[in-house]
């Protein structure tokens, strides 16, 4: 983390995520992204670790701006914040001198109420929120011939791609818990919750286990990281699949393999679990809209491997930025000021995530105008 910006002429970014957003926007290979035949522009704005400060990201949308370039996507934030945060101003600003600018909303949908983010909480930024793929592109392992597409943990070591090993229920795994079970030299299978998934892994790899395996406490999988780094593969799976596994008779064998293979979602198309709720403090109302955002495959640095599952408002973002784009493209005078407006009013508003079979309609400070609709 260095707080004095060093520019140099490489965007390429150390954990992915800036590429991965690029993807999304307009990949032309592997992966497709929203629109294609973008020209793109990239601006880094983060080191390899730590934050960012506004003056900085106000120079890169500055820079943007020089460059002539018609949109802008910022997949980044400050929760909480109010419309008169720097960068949600300077982002209006923006608009005002004609470039249409999309940020995501904020990944803080356990926090509450006016847990929306600058930029995103400006007055004309789109404001993204972040819907459920339908499907998840995902590695997976065997259990009983059975596919169980996993996640890997950032801060983790990679999963393995070959071998076959027993796995073992063993709880919680919290820091003071006991064990359901001895994990040692065996995969531990954890549930989540309780505690962080450090910790989790941690006292897995305390105990002996050569991988830790964490299944939701809720339907469909999840995108987890250990924060700090732990030396032990770690991967998230869905409810479904965990309590798959521990409905086994032991002893339980897993076979790790190197392929991949898509996943149906069963929150597909519900807004994502983390997607921060509005209103803006102000009581504006935010988000604008939603896009995919859980379980996107798109692009990482080659580095990485080059394509690989990230999941976050960040994701949703890219695919607004995509459909102005689009508009753009096809009708090539529409002011910066109204691409919103379209965009908002083609939307298809989504059932309530918590309760999808009453079918009551997702809050409005939840998913703004619904799931944009690119057609």
């Amino acid at each position: 983390f260095n707080p004095i910006p060093v520019p140099d002429d490489d965007p390429d970014d150390c954990q992915g995520h800036g590429t991965h957003v690029a993807g999304i926007v307009g990949a032309d290979g592997v992966v497709t992204g929203v629109a294609p035949g973008v020209t793109f522009g990239a601006y880094r704005v983060f080191g390899c670790e730590g934050s960012t400060f506004a003056d900085i990201m106000i120079e890169a949308m500055e820079m943007a701006l020089a460059d002539d370039m018609d949109i802008l996507n910022m997949s980044i934030g400050s929760a909480f914040a109010w419309p008169q945060y720097p960068t949600a101003e300077a982002s209006d600003r923006l608009v005002n001198a004609g470039m249409v600018v999309v940020a995501s909303i904020g990944n803080s949908g356990t926090s509450g109420t006016y847990a929306t983010g600058a930029p995103g909480v400006g007055k004309k930024v789109i404001g993204t929120a972040s819907f459920d793929n339908t499907h998840a592109m995902a590695p997976y392992f065997e259990v009983m011939g059975e596919k169980i597409g996993y996640n890997p943990m950032s801060f983790a070591d990679p999963a393995p791609t070959s071998g076959t090993e027993e796995i073992v229920y063993i709880g919680l795994a919290c820091n003071g818990y006991p064990l359901d079970a001895d994990p040692a030299g065996k995969v531990a299978l954890i549930s989540r919750g309780d505690c962080s998934f450090h910790d989790k892994a941690a006292n897995a790899l305390a105990a002996g286990a050569t991988a830790a395996v964490v299944h939701n406490n809720a339907p469909g999988n999840f995108n987890g990281t250990l924060g700090t780094y732990v030396p032990i593969a770690a991967v998230s799976i869905s409810q479904e699949d965990g309590l798959f596994i521990r409905a086994q008779a032991a002893p339980i064998m897993m076979t790790w393999t190197d392929q991949l293979d898509t996943f149906p979602s069963p929150t597909g198309g519900l807004i994502s679990s983390f997607s921060s709720y509005g209103l803006a403090p102000d009581l504006s109302v935010k988000p604008d809209i939603g896009a995919p955002g859980g379980n996107i495959y798109s692009t990482i640095p080659l580095e990485q491997g080059g394509y690989g599952i990230k999941g976050g408002t960040s994701m949703a973002s890219p695919h607004v930025a995509g459909a102005a784009a689009l508009l753009l493209e096809a009708k090539p005078n529409t002011p910066s000021q109204v691409v919103r407006d379209i965009l908002q009013n083609s939307a298809d508003p989504q059932f309530w995530s918590l309760a999808p079979g009453y079918g009551l309609l997702d809050h409005v400070h939840r998913q703004g105008a619904g799931m944009v609709d690119i057609d």
